[in-house]
């Protein structure tokens, strides 16, 4: 072989041997990255918060990299536009410390004091010389730092960044920088996983809260439902039961037993009622007066309000709520109530009517003594006969009327015309001790027809009765001006105004607040109850009126009382 085909073979071989060499070196260096990416992913692969994934990852780090200190800056999960990050770890290498900072306790960095924003961290941010209030755990006697900042990047959404910190005499190496990039790459998606884990874990604790929460609500929904005072029920769009609580089994049917049926059978029908159908759900925001029949065909007396239930879920739809209390029983005591104010004050009339009764029969029992003497006269001794028939029919009418108004209410409503009625009623009082001394007189304009209400004849009565008489008594001693008693009729759109007027001490603004308080008086023990004006409210009141009294001390009181106007027929 010639020399030189020797020296080509023999350069050959040394390229084959350098390239052989390469080869291995980079296969090492492959096998001591796959090792660490094994080592680290070993590491890090059951870790299940960010605490142990901080230690688990810092501690790795700082066995394959020398550093003095490690810091985990991580992003608010609601994002920053400022660049904050938040110190979540630190590790100190020389005593291989671990601190992990929860919620309060980790404490702001900020990108822009490096003069970086998040676009910066596409791959890693070296510093070989920089000031120790630059390192997020330096402190002033450290001397200049040498830092690198490796970025958690998962699908180019920027998570954080762990800062490794040393001495800027000794600068990291880009063999450093190479094995902190594949940790980094390695750790992004580990970060990543704990995250979505705790996003999961926040979420499925919040549910769970919810649903407890839901269960509590839920529960004390029903306990108010099934504790109510009311009977309360829902229905659906056709007007049928979907639940009844426990007090609607008060009129003898069971919860069960109501589900399904159409709640307005039950109700008698009523003009009230005219606007709920059948077989359809009730107006909303509506309160009705009605008659129930109870499981036993009982009249109930009701009182209903409706309200709009939202959805119902599922295929039942909208629904309506139902509450309703049964006033059977509280209008029986109303009407004993009102009975027994009547009551009190017949007391008062009969005196007036023992006097009025007294003049004719004065004059009977003088007639009759004359006839008893004998009268040949047949002209005048039919005289004396009519004179006595006039008087006992004059004493027949007033006790009548007496009995008319101590008889307990009908509780029937009719028409009546104010004008023809209210005279009736005060001549009953014009006998009356307290009453002789009072003018009273008539204001009213029949040009716009009659003024015409739809009520117990019964009620008007009473109210006439109670606020004259109160009136009256309140003139007793009044010399000047001479006591005076007014009434006054007047008609508005769709009212007849009654008013009632004295020209007596009237009231001060203490008792005027008062007047119509139950039990509230101003008279003498014995000589009142004080339930006067407030029947006389509530007797208004069912009639849809309203009364308004206008006073003021030494300047008369003057009641004002308007019906709904009423028709004939």
């Amino acid at each position: 072989m010639d020399e030189k085909r020797f020296d080509e073979l023999e350069a050959k071989l040394e390229i084959y041997k350098s390239t052989l060499t390469e080869i291995y070196e980079r296969y090492d260096q492959k096998l001591e990255e796959l090792s660490l990416v094994r080592r680290l992913g070993d590491a890090l692969r059951t870790t299940l918060s960010v605490e142990t994934l901080a230690a688990a990852l810092m501690t790795a780090v700082a066995h394959e990299v020398m550093v003095d200190r490690l810091a985990l800056l991580l992003k608010d999960q609601v994002g920053d536009p400022l660049g904050s990050l938040f110190l979540r770890a630190a590790y100190w290498n020389d005593n291989e410390e671990f601190r992990f900072f929860e919620g309060d306790d980790a404490a702001s960095w900020h990108l822009e004091s490096m003069g970086l924003n998040e676009q910066d961290f596409n791959r890693l941010v070296t510093f070989p010389k920089v000031p120790p209030q630059l390192d997020p755990l330096g402190l002033p006697e450290d001397g200049e730092r040498a830092l690198v900042l490796a970025p958690f990047l998962v699908r180019h959404r920027f998570l954080g960044v762990m800062v490794l910190s040393r001495a800027a005499t000794n600068p990291f190496s880009p063999e450093n920088e190479h094995m902190l990039s594949i940790m980094a790459d390695q750790a992004s998606a580990a970060l990543n996983n704990v995250q979505l884990f705790d996003d999961l874990s926040s979420a499925n604790a919040k549910l769970i809260e919810s649903e407890r929460r839901a269960r509590e609500s839920s529960s004390y929904l029903e306990r108010l439902l099934e504790t109510a005072n009311d009977a309360i029920f829902t229905i659906d769009s056709w007007g049928r039961i979907t639940y009844s609580n426990r007090k609607a089994q008060q009129w003898g049917w069971s919860k069960e037993w109501l589900l399904g049926k159409d709640f307005r059978l039950f109700l008698q029908d009523d003009a009230a009622l005219s606007e709920w159908r059948i077989g359809a759900p009730p107006p909303a925001d509506r309160i009705y007066e009605a008659i129930l029949l109870n499981a036993a065909g009982e009249r109930r007396v009701v009182l209903i309000s409706t309200s709009s239930a939202g959805a119902a879920g599922g295929e039942g739809g909208p629904s309506w709520m139902l509450m309703i209390s049964d006033l059977t029983e509280r209008r029986l005591l109303e009407r004993q109530l009102l009975h027994s104010e009547k009551l009190a004050s017949i007391g008062v009339l009969a005196a007036g009517v023992a006097h009025e009764v007294g003049n004719p029969l004065s004059t009977i029992s003088g007639y009759a003594q004359i006839l008893g003497a004998g009268v040949e006269d047949e002209t005048e001794r039919k005289e004396y006969i009519q004179a006595i028939l006039t008087q006992a029919e004059r004493i027949q009418k007033i006790l009548k009327e007496l009995l008319d108004y101590s008889r307990p209410s009908r509780g029937l409503a009719e028409t009546l015309d104010l004008a023809e009625h209210i005279p009736k009623v005060l001549s009953m009082l014009e006998a009356q001790r307290v009453f002789s001394r009072v003018n009273v007189s008539y204001d009213w304009d029949e040009s716009h027809g009659a003024h015409l209400v739809t009520m117990d004849r019964d009620h008007l009565t009473q109210i006439l009765v109670i606020i004259a008489m109160n009136s009256a008594q309140a003139m007793a001693r009044q010399e000047e001006p001479p006591p005076a008693f007014r009434v006054e009729l007047s008609k508005e759109p769709g009212w007849v105004v009654l008013k009632l007027s004295d020209n007596g001490p009237g009231m001060s603004d203490e008792i005027t607040k008062r007047v119509y308080d139950p039990f509230f008086t101003t008279k003498g023990p014995g000589e009142g109850t004080g339930l006067g004006l407030a029947i006389c409210q509530r007797i208004v009141d069912s009639y849809h009126g309203h009364i308004e009294l206008k006073t003021a001390q030494g300047q008369g009181a003057s009641f004002s009382i308007s019906f709904p106007e009423g028709k004939l027929g």
